[in-house]
């Protein structure tokens, strides 16, 4: 891992493991885009990690500029994770539970009761938008196969953090996957979505830490767009290009 120049004055740590920046904390629109965010969380990780991290992993699709940020300014490899919210009938952002590659899924049962999902409808919707993970993720990856996290330090990677299903949920599958230690990275998070997150990671390290009823990632951007998977496989082929990147896709 390369050596980067601190960037915070001001580390605070909160519940124990999360580690956040107060100088960039409590406030809107911080960072210009995701990928000058990616270079300061970089910049923040290697000032408070006490080990050097083996490979990073962003979570489809915001968080692959991000990713490819950390990666390239740490020189570690890159790799992607596709994670679906289960989301309410009624919407296509808002969720209560999250998908993993290998069919593993976290839901929260009050949401869930309170919309009127039964367990079985849970596990049907969780089965339906597994089949879309598992094809998005040989779209993007080539390969379901993650054997390369085996035994290695990875610090994963979003653009923000709102409820933190889909962290949690991807923090368990990299686990499953062999990855011993997990450390979560992001621009920005809202207090609530650090707590529930800091419970599965290892370390969760974040600049924008914010507090409120609305709580919204994109605030913490001045330039802010939906990231297509068309662009996130331009900077997971960037990154497989890159010196500073040794991943290469597994057998399917």
């Amino acid at each position: 891992m390369k050596a980067v120049s601190p960037v915070c004055s001001e580390v605070e740590i909160a519940s124990g493991n999360i580690y956040y920046c107060e100088d960039y904390s409590w406030r809107y629109h911080v960072f210009q885009d995701r990928v000058e965010a990616g270079v300061l969380l970089a910049r923040f990780a290697a000032q408070v990690a006490s080990e050097p991290f083996d490979m990073v992993v962003g979570l489809v699709a915001g968080g692959v500029p991000v990713s490819y940020s950390v990666s390239k300014e740490l020189g570690v490899p890159m790799d992607v994770v596709v994670v679906k919210k289960i989301t309410y009938p009624w919407t296509t952002e808002a969720g209560f539970g999250a998908v993993a590659p290998d069919g593993l899924y976290e839901f929260n049962r009050e949401a869930a009761r309170h919309a009127g999902f039964s367990l079985g409808d849970v596990e049907r919707e969780a089965g339906r938008v597994h089949q879309y993970v598992i094809s998005r993720t040989l779209k993007l990856r080539d390969s379901l196969d993650y054997s390369n996290v085996k035994e290695r330090k990875v610090i994963l990677v979003d653009d923000g953090i709102a409820t933190g299903y889909t962290m949690i949920v991807a923090i368990k599958f990299l686990r499953r996957a062999g990855a011993p230690e997990v450390t979560v990275a992001t621009p920005t998070a809202s207090l609530d979505g650090a707590l529930a997150v800091s419970k599965e990671a290892y370390k969760l390290l974040v600049l924008n830490l914010r507090t409120g009823p609305f709580y919204a990632v994109a605030d913490a951007y001045r330039e802010w767009h939906d990231v297509s998977d068309e662009e996130a496989k331009q900077y997971i082929e960037k990154a497989r290009k890159g010196t500073h990147n040794t991943y290469k896709p597994q057998t399917k």
